[in-house]
């Protein structure tokens, strides 16, 4: 018997338990030297841009220019302050007043005060903030993707003279990887725009650490060429936040190397199916809800024999997260049916249903939270608050147990098909 700590909120849960731990401290650590600081990571990105010129001679060339920098909301955990004390150090404080902080919402809520300074840090009130809306009526029509999707962009975004993208590249369930183009689209584009995109998802290319024939993402790259970023800077973190890496410049270029890492970070290679999998989404704030928590399963519930037990640990102190998520998770009470309205009458919140009754269709699903447990079990899903409870109730005679601590930023990739 070990004893695992796994993320819960902001807490831990402590188990002494005999499971194999899939994302042990200290695995592929990635190109960061030990020695290197993460303010030097960053650093030395940008003073080697791929692709591009420094980004102070972008911002030098242009008179009195008009800077926008993107940065993640606060439903990401991207180290956005750290960006910032080396992204504003590289362009000069005489720019100051040129630069408006622009928070890539999609279609979130809009962060609270509170909010923003986590993600902002000291920056929160140092320089002019905005808030994207994707239902504003001031958004801008830069095109239409040959898939029919059209784009509409922040005004912000689309009138700076200087565009730059901030943000972290990690998995996502069906664009492949974050990152990059993701800050344009879904961050700072309409509703109409996201969920024309979204509904590309039922494609079988579209799924996690894939971009070759992925719609989903080559849409999102032929949106973003419509009003393309000046620089860009992209970090991969480690599930415990920590910089692995850096890269800066032009965007695909930096995108293409910053998943390069992210492969071999975040995915892990799997022998055998695992009778019982524990997974946690990491902890807040990728277990503030349900729906940014559900990411864990949908990468890690292939590793798991058919019919077996996944057990999601995520607080949720937040809810389910999405109305429309829990709408369909009550109406679409089938893997088919929820497959049907996707391709039928996509709303997008509903796509969380339509891969949280996949997972269904293959394994027996628990949670471990403080959701209400009436609705869980309404929904066919197994309430528990404690983890000791969802371990008591799966099959005394357990096989193979694993524990992924890190489930938002850990892909199982089974080798038995």
């Amino acid at each position: 018997m070990t004893k695992i700590q796994i993320p819960y909120g902001n807490s831990q849960i402590v188990v002494d338990i005999d499971a194999e731990l899939l994302d042990s401290e200290g695995e592929d650590e990635g190109t960061r030297s030990k020695k290197s600081t993460p303010g030097d990571v960053i650093k030395r990105a940008l003073n080697n841009p791929l692709g591009t010129k420094r980004l102070r001679e972008i911002v030098a060339a242009k008179k009195d220019a008009k800077i926008v920098i993107v940065v993640d909301d606060h439903t990401r955990a991207a180290p956005t302050e750290l960006m910032l004390d080396s992204l504003t150090a590289e362009i000069g404080e005489d720019c100051k007043d040129k630069i408006t902080l622009l928070v890539a919402c999609g279609t979130h809520e809009p962060p609270t005060d509170e909010d923003l300074k986590k993600i902002l840090g000291t920056y929160a009130g140092r320089y002019r903030i905005a808030l994207h809306d994707c239902d504003a009526n001031t958004l801008i029509d830069v095109g239409t993707t040959t898939r029919g999707t059209p784009v509409k962009l922040n005004r912000n975004y689309v009138d700076a003279d200087v565009k730059i993208l901030t943000g972290d590249i990690t998995l996502h369930y069906y664009a492949g990887f974050g990152g990059g183009r993701k800050s344009i689209l879904p961050g700072v584009s309409s509703r109409e725009t996201i969920q024309k995109n979204h509904a590309l998802l039922i494609d079988e290319h579209a799924r996690t650490a894939n971009l070759e024939h992925n719609p989903v993402h080559q849409d999102m790259t032929e949106a973003a060429a419509f009003c393309p970023p000046d620089f860009v800077l992209n970090v991969v973190a480690a599930g415990d936040g920590s910089i692995v890496d850096a890269y800066a410049g032009e965007m695909s270029t930096v995108f293409q190397s910053g998943t390069e890492v992210a492969k071999g970070l975040f995915c892990r290679n799997i022998p055998e199916f695992f009778d019982v999998l524990v997974v946690s989404a990491g902890g807040f704030p990728k277990d503030r809800n349900l729906y940014q928590a559900s990411k864990a399963i949908e990468n890690c519930y292939r590793a798991v024999a058919p019919g077996g037990d996944l057990i999601l640990v995520a607080e949720c102190k937040e809810g389910i997260g999405d109305a429309y998520f829990e709408d369909w998770m009550h109406e679409q009470t089938s893997y088919d049916k929820a497959a049907e309205a996707v391709r039928t009458k996509f709303v997008l919140g509903g796509h969380k249903a339509y891969y949280m009754r996949k997972v269904m269709n293959h394994v027996s699903l628990s949670i471990v939270s403080v959701l209400d447990s009436q609705l869980l079990s309404a929904w066919g899903i197994k309430p528990f608050t404690t983890l000791d409870e969802a371990l008591e109730s799966t099959k005394k005679d357990i096989g193979k147990m694993g524990i992924v601590r890190k489930g938002a930023d850990t892909l199982l990739v089974p080798a038995v098909k």
